[in-house]
């Protein structure tokens, strides 16, 4: 079992072959107040649509990431944060709150920040994982969050035929 440095939870990871088990505890009098991600249904990328990080923050590597998902590579999902007080209860966003994504790898997310608490993340088509990172600032501690995206293969689209090396047909 594995403590969190966010303080109440405790978490074990069971392997179970082709898929692992992970099992949160979550102490609510230890939990501080927090906000989380939301993180919208995927959809497929349209060409039309420029995507490049308008970011110009850098976002290193946290210690824990508590959110991970996989995005085809011709895909894009909408990102927006909800606040909770302590317990988890959803609250109104503060009004003093300011929120500003960021991606740690454009070659592999573009990451457009609408500059409103939402952002669209755009796999690139290069597949590996990239961290969208959000700080949230105000009148209150700052709050910090990232999420883990890894690129996999889109389904299949197109076929390629592959001829062998060519051989002789009949003996000599």
């Amino acid at each position: 079992m594995s403590s969190s440095p966010l303080g109440g939870i405790a978490y074990v990871d069971v392997n179970l072959g082709d898929v692992v088990l992970s099992l949160n505890l979550r102490v609510p009098a230890l939990h501080r107040p927090r906000f989380r991600l939301h993180v919208g249904a995927p959809r497929r990328r349209t060409a039309s649509v420029d995507h490049r990080s308008t970011s110009t923050f850098p976002c290193s590597r946290p210690k824990e990431v508590l959110i991970t998902m996989d995005l085809q590579a011709d895909k894009e999902v909408d990102i927006s944060v909800e606040f909770a007080d302590e317990v988890g209860n959803p609250v109104p966003a503060p009004s003093s709150a300011v929120v500003v994504f960021s991606v740690d790898d454009a070659t592999i997310i573009d990451l457009t920040d609408h500059g409103d608490g939402t952002a669209v993340a755009g796999a690139t088509g290069v597949l590996g994982a990239a961290m969208v990172h959000v700080e949230i600032t105000g009148d209150f501690p700052t709050l910090t969050g990232d999420l883990s995206i890894v690129v996999i293969p889109g389904d299949a689209q197109r076929v390629t035929v592959v001829a062998g090396a060519p051989r002789e047909r009949t003996p000599d």
